[in-house]
């Protein structure tokens, strides 16, 4: 895809209407400033909502430790879920970015460089444990799913080990789950949001009403 500049950006927005193009950039301002606070807000009700997800999960793996092919059933669906945790994150956080640029290209005419002037970043020390630092949480929340998602991978691998293999519902238990852990992986893989339609078919009911 060929690269855009803030003029072109702002020409394909604004460009070659008859209503006046300040307005509207202002309007469009507003309304990415908007949509960038409720991504940020959806992004950590998501974590949470995993995170509930995920503590079950290892409480539950805890209880049935000792039933090999519970346990290996649990991993697995700790993995996948901790993995899927990792892919929304990430998804989260490039819809943030989209409405952010958005944000940093419509800012200079209404309210000045705001947004993406950043005053003393390179003030902050990291050995000073009293001071801040400009610490990415999304950044490290991405970490953090990445190191759970490592640790169920882990889990899964102990849970298959510790098996009886002689035994038949083990077997069982472990190709169900298997199987079931590999389709959701591709599925999850293949998750990414679907390019906007561009032409949109409205059909419409014709009807005819014969008077009493």
């Amino acid at each position: 895809m060929p690269k855009m500049t803030r003029d072109e950006y702002l020409q394909t927005l604004f460009g070659g209407e008859d209503s006046d193009p300040t307005d509207r950039q202002k309007k469009a301002f507003d309304l990415a400033h908007d949509i960038r606070k409720f991504e940020i807000g959806l992004y950590w009700q998501r974590a949470a909502y995993f995170w509930t997800f995920i503590s079950v999960t290892f409480g539950a793996l805890y209880v049935v430790d000792d039933k090999f092919e519970f346990s290996y059933i649990v991993a697995c669906f700790g993995f996948v879920f901790s993995l899927a945790w990792y892919f929304v994150n990430r998804g989260s956080k490039a819809w943030q970015k989209n409405w952010e640029s958005h944000v940093d290209l419509l800012e200079d005419e209404l309210s000045g460089p705001l947004y993406k002037t950043i005053i003393n970043k390179k003030t902050f020390e990291f050995r000073n444990l009293l001071d801040g630092y400009p610490f990415s949480p999304s950044k490290i929340n991405h970490i953090l799913s990445l190191f759970v998602t490592g640790v169920w991978a882990f889990l899964v691998f102990r849970a298959a080990a510790k098996m009886d293999w002689s035994h038949i519902p083990h077997r069982w238990a472990f190709l169900v789950t298997t199987g079931l852990t590999i389709t959701a992986l591709i599925f999850l893989c293949q998750a990414k949001t679907s390019p906007s339609q561009t032409d949109i078919v409205v059909d419409v009911e014709s009807r005819t009403y014969k008077p009493k």
